[in-house]
């Protein structure tokens, strides 16, 4: 019998505002990391142990840095030995998710990386959730604006992360 420790780590980092050139053109940056670890026990009552020893992990560092106009933003993740119950095809690690998003007035656009919803989600819905190992995140260009109020009109196209790697075929 096998018995494993879990431990979950979640940590913000703080904010720090670099001042540009007035008040309201402050930089922001800020993110998070997060840290899902197993580490193996040895059982004193029956003497199993995992054969090499070695702890798993899921870990995530989330960075972002906004202004007035401009965000942008990236996730490292390092799953070079994955927990139990994710698929091997997640094993590795890089920076799969990078974005630029430049807003002005009632206009956004974004180019990189993003998730994407249309209305309750059956004609497009892309999202993270981790402790699924679900990611199907865009990567692309989209151009969304409120040209009026409760009128919004989204364009996008992108392809849609599988894994490590993108699908060949784009979305638009």
């Amino acid at each position: 019998m096998k018995t494993y420790i879990l431990i979950g780590l979640l940590a913000g980092i703080g904010n720090v505002s670099l001042c540009a050139q007035e008040q309201s053109d402050k930089l922001r940056l800020s993110g998070s990391i997060q840290s899902d670890i197993l580490l193996p026990e040895k059982d004193d009552k029956t003497g199993a142990e995992t054969p090499d020893g070695r702890f798993l992990t899921n870990t995530y560092l989330d960075l972002k840095a906004t202004s007035r106009y401009v965000e942008a933003g990236a996730r490292l993740e390092y799953l070079k030995h994955p927990l139990p119950g994710y698929e091997n095809d997640f094993k590795g690690w890089g920076m799969p998710y990078a974005y630029l998003k430049g807003r002005y007035k009632n206009a956004e656009l974004t180019l990189g990386s993003f998730y994407e919803q249309f209305g309750s989600g059956f004609i497009l819905r892309s999202y993270e959730e981790r402790s699924l190992g679900v990611d199907n995140s865009l990567q692309g260009v989209r151009l969304s604006c409120r040209p009026w109020a409760g009128v919004a009109i989204k364009a996008l196209t992108g392809r849609q992360r599988r894994y490590w790697n993108h699908n060949k075929s784009w979305m638009t």
